[in-house]
Protein backbone atom coordinates (compact mmCIF):
# COMPACT_ATOMS: atom_id res chain seq x y z
CA UNK A 1 0.00 0.00 0.00
CA UNK A 2 1.07 3.88 -0.59
CA UNK A 3 -0.34 5.97 1.66
CA UNK A 4 -0.03 9.65 0.02
CA UNK A 5 -0.30 13.13 1.33
CA UNK A 6 -1.89 15.60 -0.47
CA UNK A 7 1.18 17.71 -1.32
CA UNK A 8 2.08 14.14 -3.41
CA UNK A 9 -0.74 14.28 -5.36
CA UNK A 10 -0.77 17.78 -6.01
CA UNK A 11 2.31 17.01 -7.86
CA UNK A 12 1.64 14.25 -9.16
CA UNK A 13 -1.54 15.51 -11.04
CA UNK A 14 -0.78 19.35 -11.40
CA UNK A 15 2.64 20.09 -10.73
CA UNK A 16 4.59 17.74 -13.06
CA UNK A 17 1.07 16.27 -14.68
CA UNK A 18 2.83 12.47 -14.87
CA UNK A 19 0.15 10.19 -13.16
CA UNK A 20 2.17 7.02 -14.67
CA UNK A 21 3.80 7.46 -11.18
CA UNK A 22 0.65 5.88 -9.39
CA UNK A 23 -0.06 3.83 -12.73
CA UNK A 24 3.37 2.03 -11.58
CA UNK A 25 2.58 1.73 -8.29
CA UNK A 26 -0.43 -0.06 -9.19
CA UNK A 27 1.03 -2.42 -11.65
CA UNK A 28 3.26 -3.31 -9.04
CA UNK A 29 0.84 -4.37 -7.31
CA UNK A 30 0.24 -1.86 -4.15
CA UNK A 31 -3.21 -0.33 -3.14
CA UNK A 32 -3.43 3.84 -3.95
CA UNK A 33 -4.45 5.06 -0.64
CA UNK A 34 -5.25 8.52 0.75
CA UNK A 35 -6.59 9.57 4.44
CA UNK A 36 -10.09 11.36 5.06
CA UNK A 37 -8.26 13.95 6.09
CA UNK A 38 -5.80 14.49 2.65
CA UNK A 39 -8.79 13.50 0.87
CA UNK A 40 -10.63 16.91 2.50
CA UNK A 41 -7.89 18.80 2.09
CA UNK A 42 -8.03 17.76 -2.00
CA UNK A 43 -11.37 18.58 -1.70
CA UNK A 44 -10.33 22.57 -1.25
CA UNK A 45 -8.89 22.53 -4.75
CA UNK A 46 -11.46 21.78 -7.72
CA UNK A 47 -8.74 20.93 -10.28
CA UNK A 48 -6.58 18.57 -8.27
CA UNK A 49 -9.65 16.67 -7.57
CA UNK A 50 -11.18 16.33 -10.50
CA UNK A 51 -8.04 15.14 -11.93
CA UNK A 52 -8.25 12.64 -8.62
CA UNK A 53 -11.54 11.66 -9.17
CA UNK A 54 -10.89 11.02 -13.16
CA UNK A 55 -7.93 8.94 -12.19
CA UNK A 56 -10.20 6.32 -9.84
CA UNK A 57 -8.21 3.58 -8.43
CA UNK A 58 -6.98 5.86 -5.08
CA UNK A 59 -9.02 4.91 -2.12
CA UNK A 60 -9.92 6.30 0.76
CA UNK A 61 -8.44 4.24 4.16
CA UNK A 62 -9.43 4.41 7.62
CA UNK A 63 -6.40 7.60 8.95
CA UNK A 64 -5.71 5.41 12.50
CA UNK A 65 -6.74 6.00 15.75
CA UNK A 66 -7.70 8.76 17.56
CA UNK A 67 -5.40 8.97 19.51
CA UNK A 68 -1.86 8.82 17.65
CA UNK A 69 -3.53 11.76 15.97
CA UNK A 70 -4.06 13.59 19.05
CA UNK A 71 -0.71 13.07 20.79
CA UNK A 72 0.86 13.85 17.21
CA UNK A 73 -1.08 17.20 16.80
CA UNK A 74 0.16 17.97 20.12
CA UNK A 75 3.88 17.08 19.79
CA UNK A 76 4.48 18.49 16.03
CA UNK A 77 1.72 21.45 15.76
CA UNK A 78 3.68 22.59 12.85
CA UNK A 79 2.22 19.19 10.94
CA UNK A 80 -1.15 19.68 9.11
CA UNK A 81 -3.65 16.84 9.58
CA UNK A 82 -3.38 15.45 6.18
CA UNK A 83 0.43 15.08 7.51
CA UNK A 84 -1.13 13.50 10.58
CA UNK A 85 -3.50 11.17 9.16
CA UNK A 86 -1.08 9.54 6.58
CA UNK A 87 1.26 8.81 9.55
CA UNK A 88 -1.28 7.32 11.41
CA UNK A 89 -2.20 5.29 9.10
CA UNK A 90 1.24 4.24 8.61
CA UNK A 91 1.82 3.64 12.05
CA UNK A 92 -1.79 1.11 12.07
CA UNK A 93 -0.18 -0.64 8.88
CA UNK A 94 3.09 -1.59 10.60
CA UNK A 95 0.85 -2.27 13.94
CA UNK A 96 -0.68 -4.93 11.72
CA UNK A 97 2.33 -5.87 10.23
CA UNK A 98 1.12 -5.33 6.14
CA UNK A 99 3.16 -3.59 3.61
CA UNK A 100 3.06 0.04 2.59
CA UNK A 101 4.88 3.08 2.69
CA UNK A 102 4.01 6.49 3.36
CA UNK A 103 4.49 9.46 0.76
CA UNK A 104 5.09 12.51 2.27
CA UNK A 105 7.01 15.77 0.94
CA UNK A 106 7.35 18.09 4.19
CA UNK A 107 9.08 18.06 7.45
CA UNK A 108 6.92 14.83 8.42
CA UNK A 109 9.62 13.05 6.86
CA UNK A 110 12.20 13.91 9.69
CA UNK A 111 9.66 11.39 11.92
CA UNK A 112 10.28 8.22 9.89
CA UNK A 113 13.16 7.30 12.50
CA UNK A 114 11.24 8.31 15.39
CA UNK A 115 8.08 6.58 15.15
CA UNK A 116 10.13 3.76 12.93
CA UNK A 117 7.53 3.79 10.08
CA UNK A 118 8.10 3.78 6.19
CA UNK A 119 8.44 7.48 4.65
CA UNK A 120 9.36 8.58 1.35
CA UNK A 121 8.67 11.48 -0.92
CA UNK A 122 7.79 12.06 -4.13
CA UNK A 123 11.14 12.11 -5.25
CA UNK A 124 12.11 9.12 -3.49
CA UNK A 125 9.43 7.23 -4.82
CA UNK A 126 10.35 8.26 -8.45
CA UNK A 127 13.52 6.57 -7.73
CA UNK A 128 12.40 3.44 -6.46
CA UNK A 129 10.35 3.39 -9.63
CA UNK A 130 13.57 3.68 -11.90
CA UNK A 131 15.39 1.41 -9.77
CA UNK A 132 12.57 -1.74 -10.56
CA UNK A 133 13.22 -0.18 -14.08
CA UNK A 134 9.80 0.97 -14.51
CA UNK A 135 11.32 4.44 -15.44
CA UNK A 136 13.80 4.98 -17.64
CA UNK A 137 16.55 7.78 -17.67
CA UNK A 138 14.81 9.66 -20.45
CA UNK A 139 11.31 9.50 -18.28
CA UNK A 140 13.44 10.50 -15.19
CA UNK A 141 15.49 13.49 -17.53
CA UNK A 142 11.76 14.53 -18.57
CA UNK A 143 10.09 14.16 -14.77
CA UNK A 144 13.22 16.62 -13.85
CA UNK A 145 12.99 19.41 -16.54
CA UNK A 146 8.88 19.64 -15.36
CA UNK A 147 9.95 19.42 -11.74
CA UNK A 148 12.25 22.77 -13.12
CA UNK A 149 9.17 23.97 -14.34
CA UNK A 150 6.94 23.64 -11.44
CA UNK A 151 6.17 25.63 -8.28
CA UNK A 152 6.98 22.14 -6.20
CA UNK A 153 9.94 22.93 -3.65
CA UNK A 154 12.07 20.13 -3.78
CA UNK A 155 15.91 20.48 -2.95
CA UNK A 156 18.49 20.96 -5.67
CA UNK A 157 20.50 17.68 -4.46
CA UNK A 158 17.74 15.68 -4.10
CA UNK A 159 16.19 16.84 -7.59
CA UNK A 160 19.18 16.27 -9.06
CA UNK A 161 19.49 11.95 -8.10
CA UNK A 162 16.70 12.13 -10.91
CA UNK A 163 19.72 12.41 -13.43
CA UNK A 164 21.81 10.02 -11.95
Amino acid sequence: MKIFDTSSIVCVFREIEYPKILDICDDLGYRLSITPQVYEEITENPETLRCLEAYGGVEIIDDGDTECSERLARRYPWLHKGEISVICAGVAEKRDKKRYYCIIDERARNLRDRLQIRVTGTIGLILWERGRLALTGEECQDLYNRFLQSSFHIKKEVLQELLR
